[in-house]
């Protein structure tokens, strides 16, 4: 009986070459691959592969070098003489031939994003061009791909921010469980985005607004949630309150706070708002912050006066580089950092390396840059848990 598995030997060896071919274009010696000839146990099939082989060559897609000696009626080595030719006589078109095909599938839906999506189609469209894959896709999984891309087109239109993932999913793709299957290429392109490759996808969803129910937001201040009977929440309440996501629309000012100041850490949170009366609003974050943080945090500045401080405190490190960066970009005004200063890092934090990554906030014009331009080049960087230090009220360290 017939091997189904070896009697394709011969087309599996040329897709094997075309695909070494395909992956290193610009090699300076052809692709090439000898033959195990293990794999032909019967004559039949090593009658077939030389056929094959004999077939692809009068093609002019490979050449044929045969043994020497007593090898002479074997195939010491086969090379790769035409890709072009080669995966014409496989019958197929040439991976940069399907990887062209697709970008220009993918196109439409890529720049319906914003310009960074295109430019990651094109960098996937490289790759496919070399038989590889790309974020686990590869070119001949188009409605994989375009479900992904209209994803990332959906996301970048900021379109995720304040929904949990089978909402947004049925929006942006009519599918409640499109955003499970790509979850873990969505988090590892946006993770890379922002300047975190590999970060939790916690993380990454809190970027960019996505999440399962809206988290309370956890403060302390002079703020109310009004209802039609009586005064639901009020924020001046110790040690501190939460106000739901669903609250905000009812959230009011009772009087001006001295300061705004947000913090990323929930110990550090817990002590400002037991240990300082400064009549300040403090607000926890979290890390990166939820769609509800950013919500009432834009409503708060928006309706206070602009010299009313707004403060940040994180930690010294390129995470919390990142976060205070992220506020900066995502409300109405950026905050200006609270306990976050090279001089503290030193005097209480642990040496480490420098992270280049930060360059790009080092460069720009964020009130934050000087720190990251140290964390980033050095000289003798060090990184500080915020919970290293003691609480402070913003009033008194302005």
């Amino acid at each position: 009986m017939t091997n189904v598995r070896t009697a394709d030997v011969g087309t599996e060896f040329l897709e094997r070459l075309l695909e070494r071919s395909e992956r290193n274009p610009d090699r300076s010696r052809p692709a090439s691959a000898a033959l195990e000839y293990d794999r032909l146990p019967t004559a039949q099939q090593v009658i077939r592969f030389h056929d094959q082989m004999a077939s692809a060559t009068r093609f002019g897609a490979v050449e044929v070098q045969w043994g020497r000696r007593d090898r002479s009626h074997l195939i010491e080595r086969v090379r790769v003489r035409d890709p072009e030719l080669l995966a014409r006589h496989l019958g197929r078109p040439t991976a940069p031939a399907t990887a062209q095909r697709l970008r220009d599938e993918l196109l439409p839906i890529a720049a319906n994003g914003e310009p960074w999506v295109v430019g990651l189609l094109e960098e996937m469209t490289a790759k496919w061009a070399r038989s590889e894959a790309a974020y686990r896709l590869t070119a001949s999984q188009p409605d994989t791909a375009k479900e992904f891309f209209t994803l990332l087109a959906s996301i970048s239109r900021q379109e995720a921010r304040g929904l949990d993932a089978r909402t947004f999913s049925q929006k942006a793709t009519k599918d409640t469980k499109a955003f499970d299957r790509h979850a873990s290429r969505i988090a590892g392109v946006l993770a890379a985005r922002i300047g975190q490759p590999g970060a939790a996808p916690d993380v990454v969803w809190a970027h960019i607004g996505l999440e399962r129910f809206g988290h309370p937001v956890h403060l302390k201040g002079p703020l109310a949630v009004e209802g039609a009977c009586c005064r639901l929440i009020d924020g001046r309440a110790k040690p501190f309150v939460s106000i739901h996501p669903e609250m905000l629309p009812q959230l009011s000012i009772l009087e001006r706070p001295t300061a705004v100041l947000t913090i990323e850490n929930y110990a550090s949170f817990n002590r400002q708002v037991r240990e300082i009366e400064d009549d300040g609003l403090v607000v926890y974050i979290g890390g990166f912050p939820g769609a509800g943080v950013i919500e009432l945090l834009t409503n708060v500045l928006n309706a206070l006066p602009a010299d009313v401080p707004f403060l940040h405190w994180g930690d010294v490190d390129a995470g919390g580089v990142r976060i205070f960066r992220y506020l900066e970009e995502s409300l109405p005004r950026g905050p200006l950092p609270h306990l976050m200063t090279k001089e503290l890092a030193e005097q209480s934090g642990h040496s480490t390396s420098a992270d280049p990554s930060l360059a790009s906030i080092a460069t720009s014009d964020s009130a934050i840059r000087g720190l990251a331009e140290w964390l980033c080049s050095g000289p003798d960087v060090h990184h500080l848990e915020q919970e290293a230090l003691d609480p402070l009220s913003p009033v008194a360290a302005g």
